[in-house]
């Protein structure tokens, strides 16, 4: 991947976030039927004549400060094609995407009626797969380039555990993530506690929103899943034993919540543990929770973590 294309999509970014300030003024209009636009087909099937009227119509694509040589050049870059190509090859239709995400906004309405669909446009993005999908207020980007396959050749030389990810049928995961981040409130995040049920809430929402495997929700391979449904005794008891619920050590994130090859216990389990194992376990206090009490996922989504952990009579199987 070339150094123009990354600061490319760097520079992309930086317009993205202005026009998330400036897009709350749009209005967006709920279809029955979601269209997703496909840029990168748009753009790679142009030629210079036409770079006006994509340049009309999606403008916050096309800074002014850049000259139309820019993209011209993107145009005509091989390693732009042959990611193009990919693309295409995998993704000439985006219709079971968009029949999924009828289902997912409907349900977002459930949750509130004031729910704004976004508009949803399918990128290139040069293999970001840090950026796979933006959410900018009312604009819903897709980088479909990362969701050739786990064993696709863009992808060697990333690690198993983030490849793992870059499958279609990830892509709705991704998505209602970027959603719950908005919706669920981070008002306490200091012990290890507020954090694993702060996920456990956004995990509970795909839940609810979802209809897929709970495995594509966390971001999990079957053995991973398998492993974490087989061990939570075993890990609900070390956190115990090991005070780990009250602590706020930020260490901890980097141990059992953040995305890697495996949780550490500093055992010689670890390398055959499921990565985020934090937040495994508040998705089962979460779902507890919601078991044991008549609350509403938005009530739900809105309590405290000592009201929700207080109150889940969670209690793993030995």
């Amino acid at each position: 991947m070339s150094i123009s294309s990354l600061n490319y999509i760097k520079k992309i970014l930086i317009t993205l976030f202005f026009f998330s300030v400036v897009s709350c003024h749009e209005k967006v209009v709920k279809n029955d039927k979601s269209v997703i636009e496909r840029f990168e087909k748009q753009f790679y099937n142009s030629n210079k004549e036409q770079l006006n009227e994509l340049k009309n119509k999606y403008p916050y694509f096309f800074p002014k400060s850049f000259p139309d040589s820019v993209w011209i050049n993107r145009l005509n870059d091989p390693i732009q094609q042959e990611i193009f190509h990919e693309i295409q090859k995998n993704y000439q239709s985006v219709e079971f995407l968009e029949i999924e995400l009828i289902k997912f906004f409907k349900k977002n309405i459930d949750i509130d009626a004031n729910f704004i669909e976004p508009k949803i446009i399918t990128v290139n993005t040069d293999v970001d797969y840090r950026n796979k999908i933006i959410l900018a207020d009312s604009l819903l980007l897709i980088g479909l380039d990362n969701y050739l396959g786990s064993n696709h050749p863009f992808y060697d030389g990333i690690p198993l555990y983030i490849k793992e990810d870059l499958t279609s049928s990830n892509i709705l995961s991704d998505i209602a993530e970027q959603f719950a981040i908005n919706i669920v409130p981070r008002t306490e995040y200091y012990t290890f506690l507020d954090k694993i049920i702060y996920y456990g809430k956004i995990l509970h929402y795909k839940d609810f929103s979802l209809d897929i495997e709970d495995r594509f929700k966390i971001g999990y391979s079957d053995d991973k899943m398998k492993w974490a449904n087989e061990n939570e005794y075993f890990v609900w008891t070390y956190f115990i034993e090991n005070n780990i619920l009250f602590n706020p050590d930020n260490n901890l994130i980097n141990q059992f919540i953040n995305d890697g090859p495996f949780s550490r216990f500093y055992l010689e389990i670890d390398n055959d543990s499921s990565e985020m194992i934090g937040k495994y376990i508040g998705w089962q206090i979460v779902k507890s929770y919601m078991t044991n009490n008549d609350v509403s996922l938005t009530q739900m989504l809105k309590n405290s973590p000592s009201e929700i952990y207080n109150n889940s009579k969670y209690k793993p199987k030995k």
